[in-house]
């Protein structure tokens, strides 16, 4: 008897949720980060970051320009022994170099993340309030392009989220070809 009550009472919670008005509304989370006023201040510190990385890069190919050249100047009369340690120092500094630009690469888009943090959760928050307090049951976000269609009629929040932050209606449009960030996981992708 309770199992008929329980299969009855799931049978007539669709019906009772399709009364209700669904209120789906969409933001683009991209134009709201890019008129963050916090953008500018993460960004000058990444390009620093990115300076000093290139300026180690710079002194590390030059030492391994200046021992090709000194290879290249003395290896017809070296010894085979010395023309191998060279040669093997060498190959330890193109890997040094290799392993060097990896961990450049890697650390900066960890940087990045760790700044961007907490702007992405100060966003997040402002749509989870704008959404709770007009009764959305849904937003999507427009920026990581992965709506396949939007009816005329869906509501946009951006301009609402961008109240709740301070922000003006017109600062950060981005056009549509501008990388998003998906702010799930806070990492940058590409538009299609």
């Amino acid at each position: 008897m309770l199992k008929k009550i329980f299969l009855l009472m799931l049978c007539a919670l669709p019906i009772g949720l399709m009364a209700q008005e669904v209120k789906l509304g969409h933001v683009n989370t991209q134009e709201i980060l890019t008129a963050m006023p916090e953008k500018a201040t993460i960004e000058k510190k990444i390009s620093d970051l990115q300076s000093q990385w290139e300026s180690e890069l710079a002194k590390m190919r030059e030492e391994y320009n200046a021992k090709i050249k000194d290879y290249q100047d003395k290896q017809a009369t070296m010894p085979e022994s010395i023309k191998q340690a060279r040669q093997s120092e060498i190959s330890d500094i193109e890997q040094r170099i290799t392993a060097f630009q990896q961990t450049a690469y890697s650390d900066l888009q960890k940087k990045q993340q760790e700044l961007f943090a907490p702007v992405i959760d100060k966003v997040k928050k402002a749509i989870n309030d704008v959404a709770s307090e007009n009764n959305y049951l849904y937003i999507f976000d427009i920026s990581t392009q992965s709506i396949v269609y939007m009816s005329p009629k869906s509501n946009d929040i951006t301009p609402l989220v961008k109240k709740k932050l301070g922000l003006s209606a017109t600062a950060g449009i981005v056009p549509a070809a501008a990388p998003a960030t998906d702010l799930t996981s806070g990492s940058k992708t590409k538009s299609k």
